[in-house]
């Protein structure tokens, strides 16, 4: 029984074929690695029966071939089932994601802020999240093109999510809108951060086939709400949002008028 014992336990760590092993390396495993390994398994029992055929009874060798063919088939459920769940995940990431500034879309927004919503109430904290627009967005698409507009998007969303913490969560929210959701945050603490966003906006230059051109200096106007202060349901907290976004953008929009 210690011959089998020994050999199983071997068979089942070579070449990386280790069912009970949950901290054995991932390794990217595809249909055909996994029944490779799973042939390769199979080959070393041929071999370790061979070699103690002669040391174990006949009731042993079955035991053997019994308890391995277990294990392995064990093995094979379970790494199937991991890469079914693998692919499932790397699909559903791929359906709530923005190809243009790789942030999470809107539908993950809503996703998100319904289970931070969820915990907020649990645990009685507080919750804000930020819509943010991009002032004067549709003049750089009309004057230099979608590709220059997606750059600036790109640029724009990284400028957000350095601004913020690295709890906070952002979206593209839709066209040239963006989201915050800033866990166990006041609407206070987080215009801060959304001041140092507006002070951190740099001129952007756009590159055409031709030459390079700098445009005008974009800023970006945002409004926040909070749990429970402002609202208790998502919809209300998006619509207050919004309707301070809103606000904010007709100011820099009056400003922008009164400039010489």
């Amino acid at each position: 029984m210690n011959i089998l014992n020994q050999e199983l336990e071997r068979i089942l760590n070579s070449a990386g074929v280790a069912p009970d092993d949950e901290n054995r390396p991932a390794r990217d495993q595809g249909v055909e690695t996994i029944f490779r390994d799973g042939l390769a398994a199979r080959l070393v029992v041929t071999d370790a029966l061979r070699r103690n055929a002669e040391q174990m009874s006949k009731d042993e060798l079955i035991e053997f071939q019994l308890a391995f063919n277990a294990r392995l088939d064990d093995w094979l459920s379970t790494r199937i089932e991991d890469l079914i769940s693998r692919r499932e995940r790397a699909l559903a990431d791929q359906s709530e994601r923005d190809p243009v500034t790789a942030l999470p879309n809107r539908a993950a927004f809503n996703r998100k802020l319904r289970d931070e919503l969820e915990r907020a109430r649990r645990y009685r904290r507080e919750l804000s999240i930020v819509l943010v627009d991009v002032d004067r967005f549709k003049s750089v698409n009309d004057q230099f093109g979608h590709p220059a507009g997606d750059r600036i998007l790109a640029q724009v969303a990284c400028v957000l999510k350095s601004s913020l913490r690295q709890s906070d969560a952002v979206f593209r929210y839709g066209g040239d809108e963006f989201a915050a959701i800033c866990p166990e945050t006041s609407d206070a603490a987080i215009a801060h951060a959304l001041r140092r966003l507006e002070s951190n906006m740099p001129p952007w230059r756009i590159e055409t086939d031709l030459q390079g051109h700098w445009a005008e200096r974009l800023n970006v106007s945002w409004g926040v709400a909070s749990f429970p202060t402002d609202a208790i349901e998502e919809n209300e907290l998006i619509a207050i949002a919004d309707k301070r976004l809103y606000v904010c953008k007709r100011a820099h929009h009056r400003a922008a008028a009164a400039a010489p």
